[in-house]
C-alpha cells in the first residue's frame, strides 16, 4: 500500500487529538474563573483597561470623566435607514447633526457614559475615530431601551460552545425630532484573541472576564441615572 495514503489519516487523527486536548484545557481553565468574584474587581479592571487596551477612549473624550464604557454596534436596520436618508438628501437637519456615517456595521464602536451624557464612537477599518455622537440628558430621558438578545451576527457560523462568549445586546432608541435612531449596547467589551495567546486559554479567559465585568457595568450605571431605561 502506498505510504502516502496514511498521511491524511494521520493528520485527521492528530487534529482530533489536538481538539480533545484543547477542549480539556479550556474546561480546566474555566474552573479557575469565578465571575462573581471577578465583579468585585470592577474598579481596578476599569482603570487597567482605560490605561492599556482602551486608552484611546481617554484621548477621544478630551479629558472628560469616563464613568463607564462598553462596546457598541449599529443595527443593520439603522445602517439601511441612514443610507436611505443619505440617498434622499437627508432633509432632517436634526438627524444630520448626529452624523451620516452610521452605515458601517463591521468595525468597532463604543459607548462612554460621562455624567449624564452618552458618547457614541465609531471607528474606520483601521480603528481610527470616525464619528463621535453625543446624546445629552434631554435626549436620553426620552429614549427607550429593550432587550435585543444575543448578537449572533458577530461570529456568523459559530460553535455552540462559543455562544457563552457572544455579547448580549440592548437596543436603545432615540427620538431625533421625529426620526427614530436605534443603536446597540453590548454587555461586554469586544475581545479579539491575540494570535500570540492562541494556545494560552487561561490568559484568554482572564481577559474575557475583565472585559465582561467592565462592559456589563455600563448598563447598570446608565439605568441608575435614567429610570426610563429600566426595562422589565
Amino acid at each position: 500500500m502506498n505510504p502516502l495514503f496514511f498521511i491524511p489519516v494521520v493528520l485527521v487523527i492528530a487534529g482530533i487529538v489536538f481538539m480533545v486536548i484543547m477542549n480539556n484545557r479550556h474546561k480546566s481553565a474555566k474552573t479557575e474563573i469565578n465571575i462573581e468574584q471577578e465583579r468585585g474587581n470592577y474598579s481596578s479592571y476599569k482603570n487597567e483597561l482605560l490605561n492599556q487596551d482602551f486608552s484611546f477612549l481617554k484621548d477621544w473624550m478630551n479629558g472628560k470623566v469616563i464613568d463607564a464604557f462598553s462596546s457598541a454596534s449599529i443595527p443593520q436596520s439603522t445602517a439601511n435607514k441612514v443610507q436611505k436618508l443619505i440617498g434622499d438628501g437627508l432633509k432632517n437637519v436634526a438627524l444630520s447633526g448626529f452624523g451620516v456615517k452610521l452605515h458601517r456595521i463591521e468595525t468597532d464602536a463604543f459607548w462612554v457614559l460621562s455624567g449624564k451624557d452618552l458618547h457614541f464612537f465609531t471607528t474606520d477599518t483601521i480603528g481610527e475615530l470616525e464619528e463621535h455622537l453625543i446624546f445629552d440628558n434631554f435626549r436620553i430621558e426620552k429614549a427607550q431601551l429593550k432587550d435585543g438578545g444575543l448578537l449572533k451576527a458577530q461570529l456568523g457560523l459559530y460553535a455552540k460552545q462559543a455562544e457563552e462568549y457572544l455579547p448580549k445586546v440592548h437596543l436603545i432608541t432615540f427620538d431625533i425630532d421625529g426620526q427614530q435612531l436605534s443603536l446597540e449596547i453590548h454587555d461586554r467589551l469586544r475581545y479579539v484573541v491575540n494570535p500570540m495567546d492562541m494556545l494560552n486559554l487561561k490568559k484568554q479567559l482572564q481577559i474575557r472576564a475583565k472585559y465582561q465585568v467592565v462592559g456589563e457595568q455600563f448598563l447598570k450605571e446608565l439605568r441608575s441615572r435614567f429610570s426610563n431605561l429600566i426595562t422589565a
